[in-house]
Formats: structure tokens, C-alpha cells, sequence
């Protein structure tokens, strides 16, 4: 048995407050066999597990050593919970849009945190339709679903959001169904007389305008209207400053240009920078870490 190793392991569990059942579980082995070896009673391959255990070590300095990004109240953050917080105050129905990667989500989630009890976040999948969609809003007013006919949820519904005066948005609302669509307006703005959102991609848009669609109630009920362009440089400067106070200016631009106003591969950038900067001990970053970084992050091509 290797007495530094062994050492390393009960420094790494006390650092980051790790239990032996979760670091048990992250090298590969059971519970019990690692507290044979930390009470130097292992009977098994004790190089295997030392092995393994040195490699989960190594992961555990990586991962700790990244700061993770916080959330950063940038322009494109304000704008887009100002046109909710519009949407919610009057009773409205916003349309925002923007390409994958812009923050919408980051955003609408940053206001339903801070909006706990009045907001619905419905996360759209694909393919849902006005019963699922119900279902939906229903669970996330604390609703039963079971055994409960559609029309009593709607009722139920309708008449909860009438009397707190909530918000209920849909992210990415460009995958609802085309009778769910037009449903939401019917049951979240006419029925139940809440602000509505609904948030996608740039084609939400087009489908709610292209007349074949017969989305015209819904159209006509747009009040607030909110298209996006991207992370802006200013806003870039400010997400990077938040991991790193003193980053150069060329470093931000370095990344900015790679991630051409995504703000999801931005992020990313900085989280893969911090991981190259842990490996090779670094305390600051460059130019060749961003470059590093950048070829593990998928270069888009179409913004």
C-alpha cells in the first residue's frame, strides 16, 4: 500500500467535503472496498485501486479548481427579463427570439428564480401537444393530475393564474405543436388572464406570421415583440471579468471571435480555458489557452 496515496485520498475527502459512498462510487469500486483500504484491511488488486484512485484525485483538483461561471446580468439578460417582467406585470404575451446559444433560457430561468411564486417555466419539448402541455401547467401550479378530465384542468388552471396573477413561460415554444401554440394564448391569456411567453428559435416567428398556420388570435395578441442578435462584446467582457477580474482585452476578443455572439459556446470557452489552466498549473490566462481551449469546443459556422 502506497502511504502517500492513501494520504492524498483522506486530504482530498476532508477538502472538498466528499463522502467515502460518492468518491466510492466516482473511482469505480464499492463503499466497502474503499474503507478496507482507507483501514488498511483490502484484500483485492491494491495497484488497481491505487491507480484508480490517483486518477479520480486528479479529476476531483481539475473540477475544483474550475470557478464555475455565475450568472451575469448583462444587456441581452435585462432585456429579455424586462419584456417578461412587461409581459407579467400587463397581463401580455411576448414573443422572444434569438438563435441557439443566445441565453434565452438562462434568462427566463434567472427571472422564474426570482419570481418563484408568481412564474410557470415550461421547458417544450418536441412534439408536445395542448393535452400535454396542460398536464404541464397544471403539475407546475401543484395541480393532481390524475384521474382528472381535461376540461377540469383547464378550469383549475385558468382559474389559479386568474387569481395570483402569474407569468407562464415556454422556452423553446417553437416545438409546441401547432394546436398547443395557439392553445396557450387561449387557456394562459384569454381564460386565464396571465402574461404569457413564449420564447425559440428565429422560425417561431415565421410560424406564427405565415398565414397557412391560422395563428391570427394569436398574432394579434403580441404585445411585447423581442428579437435578438447575440451575445454582444460588451456583454462577453463582462461574463469573462466575472471568472477572471483582470483578463485582457485581447483575450475576450480572442474568445468572443471564436464563439461568434453564442453565448452558450462562450461559456463553454471559459469552462474548457479553466480546465486547460488546471492542468498545466496555470494562474492566468492567455492567448494559447484560449487556443487550446477553443479546439475542444465545436466551432459553429453559421452565425
Amino acid at each position: 500500500m502506497n502511504l502517500q496515496i492513501k494520504e492524498r485520498l483522506e486530504d482530498t475527502l476532508q477538502k472538498y467535503t466528499i463522502s467515502q459512498n460518492r468518491a466510492a462510487k466516482d473511482i469505480g469500486y464499492a463503499s466497502a472496498a474503499l474503507s478496507n483500504y482507507r483501514n488498511n484491511k483490502y484484500d483485492g488488486n491494491v495497484d488497481a485501486l491505487e491507480e484508480a484512485i490517483v486518477k479520480w484525485i486528479g479529476r476531483m483538483e481539475q473540477a475544483y479548481a474550475r470557478k464555475k461561471v455565475p450568472i451575469v446580468e448583462t444587456v441581452q439578460l435585462k432585456k429579455i427579463n424586462s419584456a417578461i417582467a412587461l409581459a407579467h406585470t400587463e397581463g401580455d404575451i411576448a414573443l422572444i427570439v434569438d438563435d441557439a446559444g443566445g441565453g434565452k433560457t438562462t434568462a427566463a430561468k434567472y427571472y422564474a428564480d426570482q419570481n418563484p411564486r408568481t412564474t410557470v417555466y415550461i421547458d417544450v419539448v418536441k412534439g408536445m401537444n395542448s393535452k400535454i402541455l396542460t398536464i404541464r401547467i397544471a403539475e407546475a401550479l401543484g395541480m393532481d393530475t390524475i384521474r382528472v378530465n381535461q376540461q377540469t384542468l383547464i378550469r383549475n388552471i385558468s382559474a389559479t393564474l386568474a387569481d395570483r396573477n402569474m407569468v407562464v413561460i415556454l422556452d423553446e415554444a417553437d416545438y409546441l405543436k401547432a394546436d398547443a401554440l395557439e392553445f396557450s394564448r387561449r387557456l394562459v391569456h384569454d381564460l386565464g388572464k396571465s402574461g404569457l411567453v413564449l420564447i425559440g428559435l428565429p422560425r417561431l416567428t415565421g410560424s406564427i406570421q405565415n398565414l397557412r398556420n391560422d395563428h391570427r388570435q394569436l398574432e394579434s395578441r403580441i404585445g411585447v415583440y423581442l428579437p435578438l442578435a447575440g451575445l454582444t462584446k460588451a456583454d462577453a467582457k463582462k461574463i469573462a471579468q466575472s471568472v477572471w477580474a483582470e483578463v485582457d482585452d485581447e483575450v475576450v476578443d480572442a474568445m468572443y471571435r471564436i464563439s461568434k455572439t453564442d453565448v452558450r459556446q462562450f461559456v463553454k470557452i471559459i469552462e474548457r480555458a479553466q480546465n486547460t489552466m488546471a492542468v498545466n498549473k496555470l494562474d492566468a490566462i492567455d492567448l494559447d489557452v484560449v487556443e487550446t481551449a477553443a479546439m475542444l469546443v465545436i466551432r459553429r459556422n453559421w452565425r
